[in-house]
């Protein structure tokens, strides 16, 4: 072969390895491989997860991750015409409050069985939902603040907080591990999403792309970032576990002491 078209092969040859490695870049982290012989956590492998079997051991985001980090978040999207019952929640690691949004800008608090709840006046959308608050018992305005409050220190026991009940979108889907990276610093598992599963519900849309970081040792699911397609339309959720500052949560000294001058008042009439 002519030397001069060796050489413009050889050119070509390069300039299509730079090329593929420019576009495959974003695509696949620089992460080990999982192998056959890779540890994986009870009720997963290389190519299935079991939700429910995860879940067995009594591994949760509300006390599990507490090891890795001083405090930090679960934070959860879901497309705008999804409103969230539950938004983002707070986890301080080393006292074990946990602080959670809720509809409306309401906030609500727990330590052991203490728990709390605010909810300023300004973000009640209807008057409805206002009367149901004052007709409340358990909830008592505050005119300083124009806001509701709550307070119950022998409120009872927590169960693992519910933005974690990531099987409800997840589990009708078949996954794949495609590499072991780290979250933060947690060493886990990507998968991938590659169909549907034959024992999903008739109505379970299907994925367009998925992702998922499972925990290498704890089998906790660290974040997912999900797209479904349904009748021409996109839904997109993503569900991440990191860490975070604590949010300052003072106003639960003003539920503390209005919920005791409400008591204080009621007994004297």
């Amino acid at each position: 072969m002519d030397r001069r078209y060796v050489i413009g092969l050889a050119v070509a040859l390069v300039a299509i390895g730079i090329g593929l490695a420019a576009f495959t870049a974003p695509w696949s982290p620089q992460t080990t491989s999982p192998g056959l012989d890779e540890t994986y956590p009870a009720g997963a492998g290389p190519d299935h997860i079991n939700f429910s079997a995860l879940e067995e051991d009594d591994m949760n985001v509300s006390h599990t991750p507490r090891e890795y980090w001083d405090s930090y978040a679960v934070i959860y999207t879901a497309p705008p015409d999804r409103p969230l019952i539950e938004g983002d929640y707070y986890i301080n690691s080393n006292t074990g409050e946990i602080l959670a949004d809720r509809w409306h800008n309401a906030t609500v608090y727990r330590n052991g069985t203490t728990y709390a709840a605010v909810q300023p006046v300004d973000d009640i959308p209807n008057e409805r939902q206002r009367e149901e608050l004052e007709s409340d018992d358990s909830y008592v305005y505050h005119d300083a603040t124009d806001a509701y409050y709550r307070y119950d220190p022998r409120y009872g026991q927590i169960a693992p907080t519910n933005i974690g009940r990531h099987p409800d979108l997840l589990d009708g889907y078949t996954w794949t591990a495609t590499n072991r990276t780290t979250h933060h610093g947690v060493s886990v598992i990507t998968y991938r999403v590659t169909g549907k599963r034959a024992t999903a519900a008739d109505d379970a849309p299907p994925l367009r792309n998925g992702t998922l970081s499972l925990g290498v040792e704890d089998g906790i699911v660290y974040a997912f970032d999900i797209t479904f397609g349904r009748d021409g339309r996109t839904g997109r959720y993503t569900y991440d576990v990191r860490p975070a500052s604590f949010p300052d949560h003072s106003w639960v000294d003003t539920a503390r002491a209005v919920a005791s001058e409400n008591a204080t008042e009621s007994s004297a009439r």
